[in-house]
């Protein structure tokens, strides 16, 4: 991966998210850092997190931006470009990464990081990514790249790993959410350096002595550093399937009906997201008919409280015979942003980029 503007993504910035973009910043190779994170800094994270009192009640993607382009300015030709995207890695326009020569990942929800596999498997970016367990002072760095016969992050998991995941149901019990990692500052800290360090690898070609296909866990209490090799498991529930070419499509989502869409396509599929006819609050029961994309998900208009889809009211793809009187609506209204990744019919075997 040696080049001489390389483009980083970093989805996470809580304990070692932040205290691995300074490490990215000085690293001259590096001249774009696109950092994910929907959430804003609170009291308690000023124990455990590289922040000062004045970012509490933050966006955590403004505070840290601000913090980086103090590092490194963003002008002449060793600038650090900085774009900041509040929300989650899931909702993120897939388009919005493909130029991306590394995908990283600081994330603790499992649900997330199993997205970001999916994500960098389908674009064919390689990523990085890195955990902490304070209750075992425990700090882990693994590394991927996408590959028919290369292992992935779900050829490690197993039944017990796939019913930890974090669900969200109708009810609104078991909305998603991160669970503390119970770890200190210190320990995100080390987790971070140890990523820094393997990502420098990765960026120069040093792939031999990197983590590649590998996991490398510290035990900071016992002074114990393991190095494991990651397989492909044949029965992995994942496909590993990667998109060989995305064509370009010039289609403004502000502009463009969903009627002009499926004249194009035929039918309409948005990657890693699905159309939803009808809403729930799981609160209050006040429900809402619109064609719109699960993300991010809605607000009901009379409580504030996060709407769920209802019943089995989610498709992975419309066509003319669905959509009805949303038909003259704007992709832009029904949640199709610029940069998507979506695809046609049979008639249409394409995958492509709305921009």
């Amino acid at each position: 991966m040696q080049k001489e503007r390389i483009e980083i993504a970093v989805a996470g910035i809580g304990n070692t998210g932040g205290q691995l973009l300074p490490h990215l910043a000085r690293m001259s190779e590096v001249r774009r850092l696109t950092i994910i994170d929907p959430d804003f800094y609170e009291p308690a994270n000023l124990l455990t997190q590289s922040i000062d009192r004045i970012d509490v009640d933050r966006p955590k993607v403004a505070a840290q931006a601000e913090k980086l382009r103090r590092i490194r300015p963003g002008i002449g030709e060793s600038g650090l470009e900085i774009v900041a995207l509040r929300e989650r890695i899931e909702d993120v326009p897939r388009g919005l990464l493909m130029k991306c020569d590394l995908l990283v990942s600081c994330l603790p929800s499992r649900d997330s990081r199993q997205h970001l596999n999916e994500i960098a498997w389908r674009l064919g970016k390689p990523w990085a990514d890195c955990g902490v367990l304070g209750s075992q002072s425990l700090a882990r760095v693994n590394a991927y790249a996408p590959g028919p016969d290369a292992p992935c992050l779900e050829c490690a998991w197993g039944p017990s790993d796939y019913s930890a995941l974090e669900q969200s149901y109708i009810c609104g019990a078991g909305e998603a959410r991160d669970y503390p990692t119970m770890a200190s500052s210190a320990l995100g800290a080390l987790a971070a350096s140890l990523l820094a360090l393997e990502i420098k690898k990765l960026l120069s070609g040093n792939l031999a002595q990197s983590v590649l296909g590998r996991q490398l866990v510290l035990d900071a209490e016992h002074h114990i550093l393991q190095v494991s090799e990651l397989r492909r498991n044949p029965y992995c529930r994942f496909d590993h399937r990667c998109w060989h070419s995305i064509e370009p499509w010039i289609c403004p989502p502000e502009n463009t009906t969903v009627a002009e869409a499926l004249n194009a396509l035929g039918s309409l599929q948005v990657e890693g997201h699905r159309f939803a006819f009808e809403l729930l609050c799981p609160g209050c029961g006040h429900q809402e008919k619109a064609l719109r994309l699960n993300r991010p998900p809605s607000r009901c208009p009379k409580c504030d409280r996060r709407m769920v889809t209802s019943g089995f009211g989610l498709l992975d793809r419309i066509d003319s015979e669905l959509v009805g009187e949303y038909a003259n609506f704007t992709l832009a209204k029904i949640g199709v942003r610029a940069g998507d990744i979506v695809s046609g019919n049979a008639r249409h075997r394409r995958v492509l980029e709305a921009a």
